[in-house]
């Protein structure tokens, strides 16, 4: 090889290798932006959606978003032997099997004829958490893999589509698309460890109103929260009342709706 060519491959190694080395870095660069993006979303939903996530994700005594990173580790590792430890300890609530399958008739509409992504591993570490709930131990089989299919199947139909609220007099349409499912299943996991009769009770800020406030279901959605979302879906035309929480369908929708707002939220604050 005479020396111009020698040269020219030896150009061609270091120009390949820089170039191998910034996509690195921006690949790098990109899940960095991707966990915070989780990490702000859960403080916004735990807190609320006019919380200082910064000062929350700061906090070395704030843990939620920890809990919620370890979950979307789990869904979106590709490594089937990972596991994720659920909690045992949830208060659950008592009520017919059949009324967590059950969903506002407005929902069915929403979800007519719509195009599904389909997400085969989340489906698969779904099913897998289910079977191993110890809560859900003394369920029959048919009900762990309709409550799995449930859960996976609202996450894809609702993941097509588009929902009209008001917020403030300004008509919003959220696009249910841009929520990432393993997010919500996230956020999920760690409110009610995939259970939909989980019940939280928690003592109420202004107890002359009530002493204690109540969250239920799997996105684990509180009355207060369930009236600002009919509030900002009235645009819609959904309502969903207070019992119909412990539907599977309606308690994850109302908690996509939520996040998906608070992605808004979180996108023009960039």
């Amino acid at each position: 090889m005479d020396k111009g060519k020698k040269t020219d491959l030896i150009v061609l190694m270091i120009l390949l290798a820089s170039i191998i080395t910034i996509a690195l870095i921006l690949t790098s660069l990109g899940e960095k932006n991707k966990l915070e993006r989780v990490a702000a979303l859960s403080v916004l939903y735990n807190a609320g959606l006019g919380a200082d996530y910064k000062t929350f994700l700061n906090s070395p005594t704030y843990l939620y978003d920890d809990r919620v990173l370890d979950a979307y580790s789990y869904f979106t590792d590709k490594n089937p032997s990972n596991e994720l430890m659920l909690n045992n300890s949830i208060r659950m609530h008592n009520l017919p099997e059949e009324r967590i399958f059950e969903y506002n008739s407005a929902l069915k509409k929403l979800t007519q004829a719509r195009t599904k992504k389909e997400y085969p591993d989340l489906e698969r570490k779904v099913a897998s958490l289910i079977e191993s709930s110890k809560l859900l131990s003394d369920r029959s089989d048919l009900f762990r893999r309709r409550l799995s299919e449930e859960i996976y199947d609202s996450l894809v139909e609702f993941g097509g589509t588009k929902v009209e609220i008001i917020i403030g007099g300004r008509v919003r349409t959220l696009d249910l698309s841009k929520l990432d499912p393993a997010v919500v299943l996230s956020i999920m996991t760690v409110e009610s460890s995939l259970n939909p009769f989980a019940l939280m009770e928690e003592r109420s800020i202004d107890e002359s109103f009530s002493s204690y406030v109540y969250s239920r279901g799997l996105m684990q959605i509180y009355e207060m929260t369930l009236w600002t979302l009919n509030s900002w879906l009235r645009q819609s035309q959904i309502n969903i009342k207070p019992e119909e929480l412990w539907s599977v369908r309606n308690n994850i929708f109302l908690g996509m709706v939520y996040l998906a707002y608070a992605n808004e939220l979180l996108e023009e604050r960039r």
